[in-house]
């Protein structure tokens, strides 16, 4: 985490990992709320796959599910920055749109490592300009934020 490298471990990972297949879309989500997220993939010609995420780790994650009032109904274009409980800070945008003829889950995803289970701050700018903050939250779960009449902060 934070070295900003990647791993190639596909050989590792199983026999569906190994095959070639022309694949067209590709969805991600938390199918089973468990904090990993989990990929469903269409193939050409071909029978939907779904790569169900078993990983084993001890790090902390949160995923928000966002529900706009003056916005749109799921946030989508919402800003978010969130701050973990040892300060590192993330950055990511509610959006369904990261596959190829595909929509994923619009709950906005953050792991957050082995050492923060609490999250300090998260900020939501609203596709409205409202700016909201809500403060010391829980995390390994689901949290839903209703955007606020106007910019707001709150504890959770």
């Amino acid at each position: 985490m934070g070295n900003g490298k990647f791993d190639d471990v596909s050989a590792s990972v199983g026999a569906d990992f190994q095959g070639a297949a022309i694949h067209r879309g590709v969805a991600f989500g938390d199918l089973d709320n468990d904090g990993r997220i989990d990929a469903v993939v269409t193939a050409l010609n071909g029978q939907l796959e779904v790569f169900h995420n078993v990983s084993q780790n001890k790090n902390h994650w949160i995923e928000l599910q966002l529900r706009g009032i003056k916005s749109n109904r799921t946030g989508i274009g919402a800003r978010i920055k969130l701050t973990a409980e040892d300060g590192s800070v993330q950055y990511n945008h509610c959006t369904t749109s990261v596959g190829y003829e595909s929509s994923s889950d619009s709950r906005v995803h953050f792991g957050v490592g082995a050492t923060s289970a609490k999250v300090k701050e998260i900020e939501v700018l609203w596709p409205s300009g409202i700016r909201q903050v809500v403060r010391d939250v829980q995390g390994d779960r689901t949290v839903k934020i209703e955007e606020q009449s106007s910019s707001a902060s709150a504890r959770h």
